[in-house]
């Protein structure tokens, strides 16, 4: 996907891409990313409604969403029917970069995970949940104290939800 507004010109490659995932029994997802074509709860709907084949999912990323200026706990339920990843992670300020990566850990930044947690555990959601931290200059003891301190709170999260 190229830029905001060009999401009606790749729908059909989309739809295409996700003819093909299905015909090898895989799924086709993908987020709404600043600066792309998909780049909110809105342009994610649309895409999903122009695309109703289920080999095409939703790969949801709250820092997105956060920075695209909505709540990443509200648009989570309007697109949890066809998530079928997540990607987590924290974010301080409205962007355009989700921050340093020691404010990427879990609980760190601004965006609500644990309503955003609350969300998932609301709609019965299973799938998959990575952690992504973007900062390649960073040693690997701070990569390990993020993912440490992350997975924490994620899973403080889900006990206090009874979903652990």
């Amino acid at each position: 996907m190229n830029v905001e507004g060009d999401l009606e010109k790749n729908i059909a490659s989309l739809k295409k891409l996700a003819g093909i995932a299905g015909e090898y029994g895989v799924t086709l997802c993908c987020k709404a990313h600043v600066g792309a074509s998909m780049f909110d709860t809105d342009t994610t709907l649309a895409a999903m409604a122009a695309i109703p084949d289920q080999s095409f999912g939703i790969d949801m990323d709250p820092s997105h969403i956060h920075r695209a200026g909505e709540k990443p706990e509200e648009a989570l339920p309007k697109v949890i029917s066809r998530v079928r990843h997540i990607h987590i992670r924290d974010c301080k300020g409205p962007g355009p970069s989700p921050g340093a990566p020691r404010d990427q850990a879990c609980g760190k930044g601004d965006i609500n995970l644990q309503g955003y947690f609350k969300a998932m555990v609301d709609a019965g959601y299973k799938g998959p949940v990575v952690l992504e931290v973007i900062g390649p200059d960073q040693s690997i003891e701070a990569a390990t104290a993020i993912s440490a301190e992350s997975y924490g709170y994620m899973n403080a999260c889900l006990v206090a939800l009874g979903a652990r």
